[in-house]
């Protein structure tokens, strides 16, 4: 058995290509060392500030050499002292970019030079700043930030608490963000803050993400309904996220505003008043491809059907849910099926199913059939035609259902020709493994079982079954995931106390996935998980 770390995909940090100088108040003989491919060997601060005409005790810049800078400065055979200063723009931006924020600020107190540099566009615009009510450290901050930084990637700001010192600031600030993030409460002058946060942000021009989070109790629908006709209203955005932990109503008499220019890309809606939600599904149709909607979806299907290029909805099952069947750009379904005991609901869900034969991903989240027969189930309506396009299907189900489980799947799975990914998130019985075959599922590249029920304690026990060991061997190339369950020390099953395939058994992963020839790719881990993906693979 040979164990495969699955990691993230990505570059080598630019941190292992070039020096990382830190800017910090130090002593009069501290300097910065530089590898040749800045220019220049190292730098004395002492002698920067001296050529600006600073005393000797004014505010210095240090950094910490590693032993690896050291070595490659006694390689290259480099050591000559130069003025920071005498950097070119790049190289002095080059070095600058890897300071904190708040050092990065700092660093405007040394020399005029510098002073100006810390405020180029360049060094600003990949931050992400969190002005949380939470972290002192970066609140304190708040105040600089938003008076001179040039602009930022994203600015999160929470309306909240002590928070009155930011309505100014945000309501003023030049820092331009491609991202706004607000953390509001109920109060009205906060919600009246965060209004005008929103409407200075959208006239600096960069704003292309906008996310409002809001506590908004009936005593304050005005002043709350006012906040998201504000976001409703900002134009050029390709995101938007509205979050409402409460219902808010418009009031009476008052509508949302006129429609403005399409450009909304990704949208998220959860507990809006439907009259904002119809506002930007009308306004953004041209342009649109995700949405996400909860919470009262009263008109909507009618609107999801006009948008042309939608690919991914995630919605409540709704009565009319079969027109969106008619889009047929849409490719991915997260379908939240809670208690669906109404019969007109559960039909227009099954309707639509039988209908979107394009689908290739679909999610049905809180499955719970009551007393519908097997057979008229959803999986069933999905397979019936069988000529369902679906690659992905993550079939998530309550306490309860899991004997019904195995024969829905069998049911279904022949009626599913395309199907390559099956993630089943909740607690199943291992005998659901009976179902899955070449026969009945002869595309199939992989399996996830979040959490199984078995008479073994034990996951490296399950493994030993002959119903795993069937599937396994029944595919040239598949993928399982299960959840990691792990004996006792002290009360060892058979095969951990016998340590086969010479390997410990792994116990501080959460999920554990088996590969039968070749380790997953990373679309393969991706596609078996149902949140963050396995990153211990194992051959058996």
């Amino acid at each position: 058995m040979v164990p495969l770390g699955v990691t993230n995909f990505a570059l080598p940090t630019l941190a292992c290509q070039r020096s990382v100088a830190l800017l910090r108040p130090a002593g009069p003989s501290d300097s910065i060392r530089f590898p040749k491919k800045t220019s220049a060997a190292a730098v004395s601060v002492r002698t920067a500030m001296e050529s600006e005409g600073k005393p000797s005790d004014a505010t210095q810049v240090a950094a910490v050499d590693s032993p690896a800078m050291a070595m490659e400065d006694e390689m290259q055979g480099l050591n000559v002292e130069t003025s920071l200063l005498s950097l070119p723009d790049d190289d002095l931006l080059s070095v600058l970019e890897y300071l904190s924020t708040r050092d990065l600020l700092s660093c405007r107190a040394v020399c005029h030079r510098l002073r100006d540099v810390a405020l180029r566009p360049e060094l600003w615009r990949r931050r992400s700043i969190d002005f949380g009510q939470r972290d002192a450290s970066t609140a304190s901050l708040r105040p600089a930030v938003l008076r001179v930084a040039p602009c930022a990637s994203s600015l999160s700001m929470w309306f909240e608490g002590r928070s009155d010192a930011l309505g100014t600031l945000a309501a003023t600030t030049r820092c331009a963000a491609a991202e706004l993030i607000i953390y509001v409460d109920n109060d009205p002058a906060r919600l009246e803050a965060a209004k005008l946060a929103i409407r200075n942000q959208a006239a600096l021009g960069m704003l292309r993400t906008l996310d409002v989070r809001v506590v908004a109790h009936k005593s304050n629908d005005i002043h709350a309904a006012d906040l998201l006709a504000e976001a409703c209203s900002t134009q050029g955005l390709a995101r938007l996220v509205v979050d409402v932990s409460y219902g808010i109503r418009w009031c009476k008499g008052a509508g949302p505003s006129p429609l403005i220019p399409a450009s909304i890309k990704e949208v998220a809606l959860r507990n809006v008043d439907p009259r904002f939600v119809h506002r930007v599904l009308r306004s953004h149709a041209a342009t649109l491809q995700a949405v996400q909607l909860r919470g009262n979806c009263q008109g909507v299907a009618p609107l999801l059907a006009a948008i042309p290029g939608l690919q991914r909805l995630e919605c409540p099952v709704m009565e009319d849910l079969p027109l969106v069947a008619k889009c047929a750009s849409l490719r991915s379904l997260k379908l939240a099926v809670v208690y669906c005991r109404d019969e007109a609901a559960f039909q227009a869900a099954a309707a639509f199913l039988r209908a979107a034969t394009h689908l290739e991903e679909l999610q049905l989240e809180y499955y719970s059939l009551g007393s519908v027969r097997v057979e008229q189930g959803l999986l069933t309506a999905l397979a019936s035609s069988g000529r369902a396009a679906l690659r992905k299907l993550v079939y998530s189900c309550l306490i309860g259902f899991e004997d019904r489980l195995e024969t829905e799947l069998a049911s279904a799975l022949p009626g599913l020709p395309a199907l390559e990914w099956l993630v089943l998130p909740g607690t199943v019985p291992r005998r659901v493994l009976a179902a899955i075959n070449p026969g009945s599922a002869p595309r199939l590249r992989g399996l996830m079982i979040a959490n199984w029920t078995s008479e073994a304690g034990c996951l490296h026990a399950d493994m030993h079954e002959p119903d795993v060991s069937r599937v396994l061997a029944s595919y040239s190339h598949f993928y399982l995931v299960v959840r990691n369950r792990s004996c006792r020390q002290e009360r060892q099953c058979e095969h951990c106390a016998k340590g086969c395939h010479g390997v410990p058994w792994p116990t501080g992963e959460a999920l554990v996935g088996f590969y039968t020839h070749e380790a997953p790719s990373r679309e393969a881990a991706d596609a078996l998980s149902s949140g963050s993906p396995c990153k211990l693979w194992i051959k058996p």
